[in-house]
């Protein structure tokens, strides 16, 4: 076992529910099989003190041969650090809670990662592929909270994502001008999300519900286990 390694959070995300906000695919040949944008993991790894970040997408399609091996697809991870922040998501359309808020966001795409800034500022950071996943590696030591978002990626846009437009086209999406870009976002209620147009922290949900379930098999375990020693 390493030691110096950490994981701390690791949330899955269901597949096919790529269409954020009911938005279609654009109609050119390379998005005809959906799911360039589909979320299905997000993980942080602490490693020697710094933390990692873990994005994993149900298809990869290159098109374009993208030095990372997609490149439909953007990504961006915004961090909440410290009390206050900026609310507003730019690129997915979206903005935290009220109580939350970030200071900076690293955006994913095919031909790496960037580091940003509510400011503006933008940096190049190290990215890499291990299998069905994209790691990008921070300067953080303590953990952040994070929102996570996806969409499919256009190089012309300040943050990556593709805009809709009423009936869609063959480079756009297909919904209301105004809609939210993402298409996936990490959140146990994603039609939440849309309607309310605020995305929550990523957390992973105490299980509650299967721990009080379990509790009750035990017991109810043991009862019986206390009537057949009483015989």
């Amino acid at each position: 076992m390493n030691w110096f390694v950490l994981a701390l959070l690791l949330l899955t995300d269901p597949v096919g529910d790529d269409h954020g906000a009911g938005l279609d695919y654009p109609r050119a040949a390379v998005y005809q099989q959906v799911g360039a944008a589909d979320l299905t993991g997000f993980k942080m790894k602490r490693v020697e003190g710094r933390w990692r970040l873990g994005v994993r997408l149900a298809r990869y399609p290159d098109p374009a041969g993208a030095p990372l091996g997609f490149s439909l697809a953007v990504v961006a991870v915004y961090l909440d650090t410290e009390p206050g922040g900026e609310e507003a998501l730019p690129g997915a359309g979206l903005r935290t809670p009220a109580d939350g808020g970030w200071e900076e966001a690293y955006l994913i795409s095919g031909w790496g990662a960037e580091r940003r800034t509510p400011d503006g500022a933008a940096a190049p950071v190290r990215a890499w592929r291990e299998g069905d996943w994209i790691w990008v590696q921070t300067d953080l030591i303590r953990r952040p909270r994070a929102y996570v978002a996806a969409g499919l990626y256009d190089p012309f846009e300040p943050w990556g994502f593709r805009r809709a437009l009423p009936g869609g086209g063959v480079w756009y999406l297909d919904g209301p001008a105004d809609a939210p870009r993402a298409l996936d976002v990490i959140a146990p209620d994603q039609a939440q999300v849309w309607s309310s147009g605020v995305l929550p922290p990523a957390r992973k949900r105490f299980p509650w519900r299967s721990l009080f379930a379990g509790a009750l098999g035990l017991a109810g375990a043991g009862l019986v286990g206390y009537a057949w020693r009483r015989r």
